[in-house]
Formats: structure tokens, C-alpha cells, sequence
């Protein structure tokens, strides 16, 4: 782990190559935009209640019961 290897810092360095160790200069960042005037916004108005729906009631269903099979 020395000049040679291309994975240390220090291998990084002795190349001249610029990788994951060794990153470079980073470009300097744009100059923020100003920021737009706020605008105050409209009240809105209040919303009307929904009509909850009425539970209708099940269906009235007798209950299946399996025969055993007859012997004959």
C-alpha cells in the first residue's frame, strides 16, 4: 500500500489522477436567485358537508348446510 497502488490517497497522489480518494476542486456554486414577492392568497371558502350515505341493510340469507352423502 504505497505510490503504486491506485486505490490509497496516496497512490491517487502520486499518479496525478483524481478518483474516489482523492476527489477535486469543486466548481463554485451559481449565485442564488432573489427570492419572488409573496402574494397574499384569497381566502377559500368554507366547503358544504357531504351527505353520508345510509347503510342499507344486508340481505336476508339462510344459511346452507352440506348433506352427507346417502348411503345406498
Amino acid at each position: 500500500m504505497g505510490k503504486g497502488d491506485k486505490r490509497t490517497k496516496r497512490g491517487k497522489l502520486f499518479r496525478g489522477s483524481r478518483g474516489k480518494a482523492v476527489p477535486g476542486k469543486q466548481p463554485p456554486a451559481p449565485p442564488k436567485p432573489e427570492p419572488k414577492p409573496v402574494v397574499a392568497k384569497a381566502p377559500r371558502p368554507p366547503r358544504e358537508p357531504k351527505e353520508q350515505p345510509t347503510a342499507t341493510p344486508a340481505p336476508d340469507v339462510e344459511p346452507t348446510v352440506s348433506t352427507p352423502p346417502a348411503e345406498a
